[in-house]
C-alpha cells in the first residue's frame, strides 16, 4: 500500500468510525463464536449487545454460567495507542473487562486482541489511581481541557497484548474449553 492509499484509508477510518466499529464488533463476535463452536458445538454462547452506551460496556457474553461485560476498543496496524479511557463505575462490575481489537488498515480484518481485566467473578484491576481522562475537544474558558471525572486513562502497557482468539477466550472464560488453536 503506497502512502496516498494509506492516508486515504486512515482518513476513512476517522470519518467512518461508526461503520468501522460495527464491522469490528461483528468480526470479533463471529471469530469468538467460531472458537467456542470449535471447542464444543453443543455449548451455548449468549451474546447481548448494549443498546445504549451509558453503562460502559458494549457487549455481554455468557458461557455456561460465567458472564463477561466487555468494553470494545480498537486500534490498527498504523497506530499503537498509549491509553484507553474507561468509565470508573464500569470497572467495578464483576467480570468487567476491556478487549482491544487490533486490525488491518487495508481490510479491517482483526489481527490480534488485547485484554485488560481480572477473573470473570471479580471487577477489573483498580483504575481510580490512573490519570483522569481529558475530554478530547472540550475546553474551559481559559483554554484548559475539561476533565471527564468519571473516566480514567488506563495505559495500554497494562494490557495483555497480541493475543490470538484462543488466548483471549482463555482470558475471558478460564478453564471453559479445550481450545484448539489453529
Amino acid at each position: 500500500m503506497d502512502e496516498l492509499e494509506k492516508s486515504s484509508r486512515l482518513e476513512a477510518l476517522a470519518e467512518r468510525s461508526s461503520h468501522v466499529e460495527n464491522v469490528l464488533r461483528h468480526a470479533f463476535l463471529a471469530e469468538l463464536a467460531s472458537e467456542v463452536w470449535r471447542d464444543d458445538p453443543n455449548e451455548p454462547l449468549g451474546i447481548s449487545n448494549a443498546e445504549v452506551d451509558d453503562s460502559g460496556y458494549d457487549v455481554i457474553l455468557e458461557r455456561n454460567v460465567t458472564i463477561r461485560r466487555i468494553q470494545l476498543k480498537q486500534t490498527h496496524d498504523e497506530k499503537v495507542p498509549k491509553k484507553f479511557s474507561v468509565r470508573v463505575e464500569f470497572a467495578t462490575y464483576p467480570g468487567s473487562c476491556i478487549v482491544v481489537i487490533s486490525h488491518s488498515v487495508l481490510d479491517l480484518r482483526p489481527t490480534s486482541y488485547s485484554f485488560y481485566g481480572s477473573s470473570p467473578y471479580d471487577p477489573m484491576p483498580y483504575i481510580e489511581a490512573h490519570r483522569t481522562t481529558k475530554a478530547p475537544s472540550r475546553r474551559t474558558a481559559d483554554g484548559k481541557r475539561v476533565l471527564r471525572l468519571k473516566y480514567r486513562d488506563v495505559p495500554f502497557s497494562r494490557f495483555k497484548r497480541n493475543l490470538s482468539m484462543g488466548q483471549l477466550l482463555d482470558e475471558l472464560f478460564p478453564g471453559s474449553g479445550a481450545h484448539v488453536h489453529v
